[in-house]
């Protein structure tokens, strides 16, 4: 399901360092989220939410860049993906002009540094998921991590390298979902046009790829880069921040959105936690949302 869209667009970032981090990521969640999941053209989108780098998930690993300074750390990523180029530009296209400078005035007032980058076709694909569940939200149930990469070799090399990992730990034992986008370099020309304020990190702090892969234990994570992975990874990739994921919410779905995408998270956990079905039926939240509930969440997320 995951692997039918063609075209993802993943921006990465960090708040203003006046603004208290529990607020920024309640803000996320809550407000701008669900007023994303209210434009057209999308087909899935996840907002994560990182803790700080864990430069010990892979044990001792040597010539490779794992730890990441304090003021460079990333601590979300929102990874929105549509079909098609037809379903972005449905997706540039709302909401109306008049309106589209009130919905992108959050990036002003949250956001210090953010860079988008594009992942297309077989560039970004889901190898595999163990976790029964298509749409997590909130804290992971078990160890999850975003691994953002930079190359130290020509692109063609690192991405050949990058798809190598990537495959060969979807088969390790205790490895549950892995999910890998390789980047193209950002284009702000396009980002500018579509009315982002231009707010990317330095050339030298852009990343090439990023992998999300979920574990049984953090333990497993000892064995990604060592004599099972089979591969002579570091001369083609020069970096590894391996993030925690604090939480993920999935807003949108298979083109539908999602009880959290539609009503935000804490409505969801407090319908979740009474059982209280009455208040996702699709007659009743199409009659609070408009079109943008029609044919969309039910008692379930996906």
């Amino acid at each position: 399901m995951e692997n039918r869209a063609g075209l993802a667009r993943i921006t990465c970032g960090w708040k203003k360092p006046e603004l208290p981090l529990s607020w920024v990521r309640r803000y996320w969640r809550d407000v701008h989220s669900p007023a994303i999941t209210r434009r057209s053209g999308i087909y899935d989108y996840r907002h994560y939410q990182y803790d700080e780098v864990d430069s010990a998930l892979f044990g001792a690993v040597k010539g490779v860049e794992l730890d990441c300074p304090l003021g460079e750390r990333l601590m979300w990523n929102s990874d929105v993906r549509y079909l098609d180029a037809a379903g972005l530009a449905a997706f540039d296209a709302t909401p109306p002009p008049e309106v589209k400078p009130h919905l992108l005035g959050d990036i002003d007032l949250i956001v210090d540094r953010s860079t988008t980058y594009r992942a297309v076709g077989s560039n970004a694909l889901t190898l595999v998921d163990r976790t029964a569940d298509a749409t997590p939200q909130g804290p992971p149930a078990k160890p999850a991590y975003a691994l953002f990469l930079r190359r130290r070799a020509d692109e063609s090399s690192f991405r050949e390298c990058v798809r190598t990992l990537a495959r060969r730990w979807s088969e390790f034992d205790g490895v549950l979902r892995v999910r890998m986008s390789l980047f193209e370099v950002p284009d702000m020309e396009a980002e500018r046009k579509a009315g982002y304020p231009i707010k990317t990190h330095p050339v030298e702090q852009q990343y090439q790829a990023t992998v999300e892969i979920v574990l049984s234990e953090r333990e497993v994570g000892r064995d990604l880069l060592g004599d099972r992975a089979g591969l002579d990874w570091a001369g083609a990739i020069r970096t590894i921040h391996a993030y925690p994921i604090a939480a993920c919410y999935t807003s949108v779905y298979a083109g539908r959105p999602t009880l959290v995408g539609l009503r935000g998270y804490a409505a969801h956990q407090a319908i979740r936690a009474l059982g209280a079905d009455n208040q996702t039926e699709p007659g009743l939240l199409e009659w609070i949302y408009g079109a943008a509930a029609r044919d969309g969440a039910s008692g379930e997320d996906a």
